[in-house]
């Protein structure tokens, strides 16, 4: 038989063969370390594996922000399967492995979800290198809960209409597991926006899509939907119910303020770069010359896809009265809205529209970064890219404009190489950069028009199968091309012991120093290869969270959540300035980095030592007890508060035992310190307050001598202990609220799960028709047909 089409295994080989040609290093002893990999998820997943590995459930991270959740820090993604790999590979490889297969089973996902809408093996391929090498996904390709939680979202489309059109029930189990899997992902943001997707979807199938099948079987649908969607909810409680507590307890509980929620709102100026996606330059070889972040604004689905996609507009607009007959055409409008409307809204600050959801719509106060709004965009255009495939032709009126496009783009190239050879020597660069750009987008624009002027017309099938294969072949290209020098990668010497000298206490960066050593030396927004040349340095630098991978105790904390009272605590640090060293001792810090002094404090810029030591326990005597907040920070602010006499406590002292009256202290035994527990002996005669510099945080108790002890809130942001006349053995340990009765909570879901999909599968096998079900026996005289 001749084949028609192009072979069905190619896409994903495609997609294989580009990222083979970008990350083939991470085979031969190189990973991933630029930006977020080695600041946050790989520090925090190789210490929580770690603890996991040792027989112990990973609560609690003391390394850094003088101790904070680690299990409910949401990009952790303890719980998420496919980083159990971290339990068996070593960490660098499972951290370079996940990543890889997320971008080839966001893949996998888009090619079932395009072909259950009824494209063309060659759409079907299209939209499969458009979304999976999308910009949006390979630019955050070190952005790890990100990029796994986008990878889900073709699968959660292609199961969502499933159940629209087949409407069987067994497939909410299918549903319900690809739910719970992006949930434990570990971004709550791409996870939200594509839920919000996926319900615009079920209202647009419901009211315009499926008006022929009666309203009861589109209500039934609706609800099989929504019952898959809270079993995959009840599955990831497991992880969730941490994390709402930690997000109860952290400083955007109560919404962000809107200039700090539209923080990387995109310009509408960057809508070239849709079609040529380093119009303004690229950080992988330094060129990149506007501000903002590349990977944030990246979303470039190659220049192939974005013409078909915009060619499916075009043909759903010419077929429209007809649909009835072009049924491929009939989503289209739903597409088209989605992206247009996610990029508008993806705006952010630049139009009042996002205004206007930030006041009256709930959830826009909860999250930054606008821009990330793209990822439906992205999506919507690639599958209008597969669908614009249809209306791809030789008709009269595309040979022409086709013609007119290839003489514009190479008139573009042309200019623009003039261009460059008589260019003015001011701002020589900027316009070089400019020029490359229009060069590249002219460039583009003839090998579309030449695609569409050798499209085979009559020809054999094979004419037609090499010509589609040629076009995919090139737009992974392009997509390959445009994605490379964007994750750098350096040995895996990087992520080993660096033997960094280990300070006494704990360190502190003043913010302004760690913004410039962060983002103005070392990972340079327009230049990757700075980081990339500089790796040794970068690793011995203790920047947040860098230092957990030697173990040294920071009170900064780079996460997008922290407790709210941590964050009051550093704004007050930060506002006193040279007079925060008495805030400084109560957090335990012994170093600081910066360009500013702390009063009293020996060293030159950028490293201070404190000039005492300075313990994470001591005893006082002496209390002053405020019941608000603001009293808290004012007493912090006094001059001539000594946190080695006084402790500051929040709320009203207890009337059921004796308090301090400022007798002998006594002394201080530290018995064990462990993540989750801590063990002190206090020997004293009088009563006396054991502080703590450890972050107060909801799941801390106290015992003394294993009687239950109240924990206090001592100076804004730790812990305070009430000890009796004659002391005792003091033990604070760390329970995760809750955590078991979202465990429960997972399993008893998972359970319900496996047995809808058990029996569904069981009763499918029985149906008439079925491979596993017996053929009946014909009768009458035609039996032997």
């Amino acid at each position: 038989m001749t084949r028609r089409d192009i072979p069905a295994w190619l896409p994903l080989v495609l997609v294989a063969l580009a990222l083979f040609a970008l990350f083939h290093r991470l085979l031969s002893g190189h990973t991933l370390f630029w930006g977020l990999p080695s600041l946050q998820f790989y520090p925090w997943r190789h210490y929580a594996f770690q603890l996991l590995s040792d027989g112990r459930l990973p609560g609690w991270n003391p390394y850094i922000g003088a101790g904070a959740p680690l299990l409910a820090n949401y990009q952790t993604a303890v719980f998420y399967p496919p980083n159990w790999l971290f339990l068996v590979l070593p960490d660098p490889q499972a951290m370079n492995l996940i990543a890889l297969v997320h971008v080839l089973w966001a893949g996998l996902g888009m090619w079932l979800f395009t072909g259950a809408l009824g494209q063309t093996t060659f759409g079907r391929g299209m939209s499969t290198l458009a979304y999976a090498l999308s910009g949006y996904l390979l630019g955050r390709f070190g952005s790890f809960p990100t990029a796994d939680a986008a990878a889900w979202i073709p699968w959660v489309f292609w199961l969502v209409h499933r159940l629209l059109t087949l409407r069987r029930w067994h497939e909410i189990g299918w549903l319900a597991l690809i739910v719970a899997m992006q949930l434990l992902a570990g971004h709550a943001q791409t996870t939200w926006y594509c839920l919000v997707g996926v319900g615009l979807y079920v209202v647009w199938q419901s009211v315009w899509g499926a008006r022929t099948a009666p309203r009861r079987r589109r209500v039934y649908a609706v609800l099989l939907i929504c019952a898959g969607m809270l079993l995959g909810l009840a599955m990831a409680a497991v992880q969730l119910v941490p994390t709402a507590e930690y997000f109860r307890e952290s400083f955007r509980a109560g919404g962000m303020d809107y200039e700090f929620a539209t923080n990387l709102s995109y310009s509408p100026l960057r809508l070239i770069t849709l079609f040529s996606p380093n119009f303004y330059g690229t950080p992988a070889d330094g060129s990149y010359i506007t501000k903002g972040i590349y990977f944030e604004d990246a979303a470039y689905i190659g220049f192939i896809p974005i013409v078909s996609a915009l060619a499916a507009i075009v043909g759903w607009f010419r077929r429209r009265r007809f649909i009835a007959h072009y049924p491929i055409f009939a989503t289209v409008p739903f597409w088209a809205l989605l992206a247009l409307g996610a990029l508008i809204i993806a705006t952010g600050r630049y139009l009042p529209i996002f205004r206007l959801l930030y006041d009256y719509v709930p959830t826009f106060g909860f999250f930054r970064e606008p821009v990330r709004w793209l990822i439906l965009t992205v999506f919507g255009l690639s599958v209008l890219a597969g669908i614009g495939t249809q209306h791809w032709g030789r008709g009269k009126w595309i040979v022409f404009w086709s013609r007119l496009a290839a003489a514009g783009g190479g008139a573009a190239v042309v200019v623009a190489l003039l261009a460059q050879t008589f260019m003015q020597p001011q701002n020589a660069e900027n316009l070089q950069v400019l020029t490359r750009g229009l060069i590249v987008l002219g460039c583009w624009v003839v090998a579309a028009a030449l695609f569409t002027l050798t499209q085979p017309q009559g020809e054999t099938p094979r004419a037609t199968v090499l010509w589609r294969t040629a076009v995919l072949v090139f737009v992974a290209i392009d997509l390959t091309w445009a994605a490379s020098g964007l994750n750098p990668t350096i040995p895996t010497n990087f992520y080993r012991d660096f033997g960094v000298q280990r300070p006494e206490g704990r360190v502190y960066w003043f913010v302004d120093y760690e913004d410039e050593v962060k983002f103005e030396r070392f990972f340079v927004l327009s230049d990757y290869r700075l980081a990339r040349d500089q790796w040794p340095d970068v690793r011995g630098s203790l920047l947040p969270n860098l230092n957990m991978l030697d173990r040294v105790p920071l009170l900064n904390n780079f996460d997008p959540l922290v407790p709210r009272h941590h964050r009051e605590y550093i704004d007050l640090i930060e506002e006193l300035g040279p007079d925060a060293g008495p805030l400084l001792r109560a957090a335990g810090v012994s170093q600081v980095y910066g360009e500013t002094r702390p009063a009293g404090w020996p060293g030159e810029a950028p490293i201070f030592v404190a000039p005492q030591e300075t313990p994470r326990a001591w005893l006082v005597t002496d209390a002053r007890w405020l019941e608000s907040n603001d009293a808290v920070q004012g007493a912090l602010r006094d001059p001539a508060w000594d946190p080695a006499q006084t402790v500051i406590l929040a709320g009203e002292p207890p009337d059921d035992q004796p308090l301090p009256d400022g007798g002998p202290v006594g002394s201080l035994t530290v018995l064990e310190q462990r993540p989750n527990q801590l063990r002190y002996r206090v020997e004293t005669e009088s009563a006396a307050y054991l502080v703590l510099s450890h972050s107060w945080y909801p799941g801390w108790r106290a015992t003394i001598d294993g009687r239950p002890a109240e924990l206090v809130r001592a100076n804004l942001a730790f812990q305070a202990v009430i000890i009796p006349p004659g002391g005792g053995d003091v033990t604070l340990r760390y329970h995760l609220t809750g955590w078991q009765t979202g465990a429960a909570i997972s399993i008893l879901a998972l359970l319900l799960v496996f047995g809808v999909v058990a029996l569904g599968s069981l009763l499918a096998a029985r149906e008439p028709g079925s491979p596993e079900s017996p053929r009946p026996v014909r009768r009458g005289p035609d039996a032997s047909l």
